[in-house]
């Protein structure tokens, strides 16, 4: 999740009444921004050294940098206007989105450690990681990456980084890269499963003011209508991890490259929620105790994001697997099946 690492945003979940879960799975999707890309026309490739280097810098500069601007994302027929501040202070990130279009909300997100290091970023950078008793290279093993080209986003230069996927089990990105900051300024994600090439999601800064001098009021809330996202969603890996014994349920598939990256324990014994990434996608596997009985299989899709919904019955109980992410339907359906109670 190239955006996971920006907004990281992805997911604040709550516990609601059971009679509410199975809309709850279904508008995680809708509220999730990940927003990433791609394209598949073949290039000559560059070093991959520098290639990576670039992803590298482009990681960091998201994190480390004060900037304030406004960018557009584009998914399911949906345009959204949002403003963005970050800041980083002691050590720690600080940012706020405004939306600008359509309802009014605020996320603030506060506290992330910049020394902090997840699992997506390690396999993005290529580092790959051993996590439970597997081993997991980096993206290189998955897409194919090189600069395709130059351009302009937001009246800045950029290169464009490509990466094609070379298996069925994931989308593919085109990422332009600011050239004198490293920030990311503008994805693309192209589902290239069917027929032909069709964008699923755009996400694009329009103006742009780095180094931009913030004061306190700039990251605190502007209106009672926002929402405080968790800065601890993911462990770090140089933080202790949850032990697999502390976890009830596992995905007895996954896609080749992706890994296990955390998971949170919901309020009732029987649910928890687990993440998986290979370092740019990122899909959430739900579970919990099934509360209508007569619940059928549900699919929903916004832009890049896909959601499933099934019952699974275990040991006479009767469960209700959801699985949500940025891959495609199949492969979150194949997942989904193969959801089970960890032995």
């Amino acid at each position: 999740m190239v955006f996971g690492q920006y907004f990281s945003i992805r997911s604040v979940l709550q516990a609601i009444k059971p009679v509410a879960k199975t809309l709850l799975f279904i508008s995680v999707a809708f509220f999730c921004a990940v927003l990433q890309a791609e394209e598949q026309i073949p290039a000559p490739p560059v070093a991959e050294s520098s290639v990576m280097e670039l992803l590298e810098r482009m990681s960091s500069a998201n994190r480390e940098q004060n900037y304030q601007g406004i960018f557009t994302y584009e998914h399911g027929g949906v345009l959204k206007t949002v403003e963005v501040t970050h800041t980083v202070r002691d050590g720690q990130e600080y940012e706020k989105l405004v939306h600008l279009n359509g309802p009014r909300r605020e996320l603030i997100r506060h506290g992330r450690r910049l020394d902090c290091q997840r699992v997506g970023d390690m396999l993005m950078l290529g580092m790959g990681a051993e996590l439970e008793g597997m081993v997991y290279s980096g993206l290189e093993d998955y897409y194919s990456i090189y600069i395709k080209d130059e351009g302009r986003v937001a009246d800045r230069q950029v290169v464009n980084v490509h990466l094609v996927p070379k298996d069925k089990y994931r989308y593919g990105y085109i990422l332009s890269i600011d050239k004198a900051s490293g920030l990311l300024l503008q994805t693309l994600l192209v589902d290239r499963t069917g027929k032909g090439r069709r964008v699923l999601e755009r996400f694009q800064f329009v103006q742009l003011e780095l180094n931009a001098l913030l004061n306190e009021a700039d990251i605190m809330p502007s209106s009672s209508e926002h929402v405080v996202a968790s800065a601890d969603g993911l462990p770090c890996m140089n933080q202790a991890q949850p032990r697999a014994s502390e976890r009830q349920w596992q995905a007895a598939w996954l896609p080749p490259g992706f890994a296990f990256a955390g998971y949170q324990p919901r309020t009732e014994k029987t649910g928890e929620s687990l993440i998986y990434t290979d370092g740019l996608a990122v899909f959430s596997v739900f579970v919990d105790s099934a509360s209508v009985v007569s619940l059928p299989e549900i699919e929903a899709r916004r832009g890049a994001t896909f959601a499933y919904l099934v019952r699974k019955g275990v040991d006479d109980r009767q469960f209700v697997i959801c699985v949500v992410g940025e891959i495609p339907p199949a492969v979150a359906k194949q997942v989904a099946h193969a959801v089970m109670p960890l032995q």
